[in-house]
């Protein structure tokens, strides 16, 4: 927060102090509207009112009736007029904040993104100022209840700040969120406790004193809960404030280790894991680790431990541990495993054994069997020649019907992923930057596109190939990374390169002669034409990712290139 206000809120600090004396303002005429009722309802019942005996020469009930529904009229519209200015405010500040930055030019979500940052900032400092205002407010007319106030604050924020963990902070906001009555009502029940603790002593104070000590309480609580909720959303979006606020020399870090990642320390390992799997897999064999690497913003771990058994015969396990947040994907993961595990071509192992999957209090693991040579990891360059063997190998994986609709019931398609993109989607864009883009003609193609992608066939494929995690069993790569996997268009995930159209060439090529005797490959009558089919699917796959992301200026640079590659189709067809 420190590197926030100074490279950020300071240099707009009149802005920013406007901002907060607003949301002070409407805390108090929303303070005013709610006694003021309260008070005509007490005229109407007594004929006086606390308020309107202030006020030298009014005597009659329907002069103070007057007055008190005008002030509440007042105080209403007056709080609802500032709510909107307050939203147009931080709206003016955000765009001022954004166009000074010194950085490369951001595109139309970066200032969304920045515009909701900054928000979640100037709400967490509003409420906490509306905090320490209506605390302030309690001790002026009842300083035990302040007192008993703060402690319950307090309270509140030791709570959180007991249960924080990074990865747990959208849960701890969203428990905080769906329990602000009950902290209210609690809030309310001690503050009566104090009240009948006054009345028993003798010392109870006017009902007027009464209501506004009550409300202020309730305010106090409820914003002191905003402003939990909205610093833990500062602390969510950090790397958004780093990318797109602070400089790289003022950074702001908030890597921690959690109790999973000191589970996997090289001094800590040892202490469970061998005894773990020795008495869930039997002690009549010796187990030794060989490695354990942490990937995934330290999410998943995997561990390699070498197993000699009672004959001394040596061979591999990897045990894989996902965080209870990436618990989906292992099960993603293991539904696959357990179906094609062990799969072998040529008598070549292309899928590790699945042995074992679990959950455990902390982690969801799965064990897998690589067999009797250790693995050596490959680096991304060295993973480079085996991508085109990768992809016959996912080509040619047999998946059952049930796995297949399973898949597809759950996840969209993507001709079902094209179709929801419409032309309204480019059409906050002026006239000009239609044209500069090309957005019309593209449009034009669009259902054309979608009809031809709808030819290309289904096949297994994987999120992100170039960077799964290939190891080398003697003289040929074992696929490590199946969490990623996915039955759709082939050319979706197909990482775009200016080769694009050679890379698929070559696969296809390769396949060729066992994929013309499928059905759903005579569509596609040569290499050279299903190559452009599938080229043409990896683009629009891509287009459709950004425009998902609301990468709204990556998917614009697209739409020449996809143009190009219909056209090119279009060609060969013809």
């Amino acid at each position: 927060m420190r590197a926030l206000a100074s490279e950020v809120l300071w240099p707009f600090r009149w802005r920013v102090l406007t901002i907060l004396m607003m949301q002070v303002a409407t805390q108090v005429l929303l303070l005013a509207s709610l006694v003021l009722p309260w008070q005509l309802l007490q005229v109407l019942m007594t004929g006086q009112s606390r308020l309107t005996g202030w006020m030298p020469g009014i005597h009659s009930d329907q002069d103070q009736i007057a007055i008190l529904l005008a002030l509440a009229v007042f105080c209403f519209c007056a709080y609802a007029l500032l709510q909107w200015l307050i939203r147009h405010a931080i709206a003016h500040f955000a765009s001022a904040i954004l166009q000074s930055l010194n950085k490369t030019r951001l595109v139309a979500n970066h200032r969304l993104l920045g515009n909701r940052v900054l928000t979640v900032v100037l709400n967490a400092l509003s409420s906490s100022v509306i905090a320490l205002l209506f605390c302030c407010v309690i001790a002026l007319l009842h300083p035990l209840l302040a007192l008993l106030a703060a402690i319950c604050v307090l309270i509140l924020a030791a709570v959180v700040m007991h249960y924080y963990r990074y990865e747990k902070v959208q849960i701890i906001q969203d428990t905080l969120q769906s329990n602000v009555l009950t902290v209210i009502n609690i809030s309310f029940a001690l503050g009566f406790s104090i009240l009948v603790l006054d009345y028993l002593y003798g010392s109870v104070r006017p009902l007027l004193t009464l209501f506004i000590l009550l409300i202020s309480m309730r305010q106090m609580m409820a914003a002191s809960l905003n402003g939990l909720v909205n610093f833990l959303g500062v602390v969510k979006h950090f790397q958004s404030i780093n990318m797109l606020l602070l400089p790289r020399d003022r950074h702001v870090s908030l890597l921690e280790t959690t109790d999973f990642v000191k589970r996997f320390e090289s001094n800590t390992l040892p202490q469970w894991l061998t005894a773990w799997i020795a008495e869930r897999y039997g002690h009549h064999m010796s187990y030794h680790i060989i490695e354990c690497r942490l990937l995934h913003g330290r999410s998943v771990a995997q561990v390699l431990i070498q197993v000699i058994d009672e004959s001394d015969c040596t061979y591999y396990w990897l045990l894989k541990c996902y965080k209870p947040s990436r618990e989906n994907e292992a099960l993603h993961e293991s539904a696959l495993l357990t179906e094609v595990g062990g799969h072998r071509m040529d008598t070549q192992q292309t899928v590790p054994m699945l042995c074992d999957h679990g959950r455990l209090p902390w982690c969801y693991y799965l064990l897998l069997e690589m067999g009797e040579q250790q693995p050596r990891w490959l680096n991304s360059e060295e993973r480079k020649p085996w991508m085109a063997v990768l992809r016959q190998t996912l080509m040619k994986m047999p998946l059952s019907n049930a796995l297949r609709t399973q898949y597809m019931a759950t996840f969209a398609s993507l001709p079902e992923r094209m179709k929801k993109i419409e032309a309204k989607h480019f059409g906050y864009l002026t006239h000009d930057d239609q044209q500069a883009f090309q957005v019309e003609p593209f449009m034009q193609r669009w259902p054309y596109i979608i009809a031809a992608v709808e030819k290309v066939p289904y096949c297994l494929t994987l999120h992100n190939p170039s960077s799964a995690r290939l190891a080398m069993l003697g003289t040929h790569p074992l696929l490590l990374d199946w969490q990623g996997w996915s039955y759709d268009s082939l050319g979706a995930h197909w990482p775009l390169s200016a080769k694009l159209y050679k890379e698929v060439l070559e696969v296809v090529s390769a396949q060729w002669p066992q994929l013309s005797e499928r059905q759903e490959w005579l569509a596609l009558s040569s290499p050279e034409r299903a190559s452009h089919y599938i080229a043409l699917a990896a683009r629009a796959h891509e287009f459709c990712q950004r425009c998902q992301t609301h990468n709204d200026s990556g998917a614009l640079n697209m739409l020449n290139g996809i143009i190009k590659a219909y056209d090119a189709m279009s060609g060969v067809n013809t």
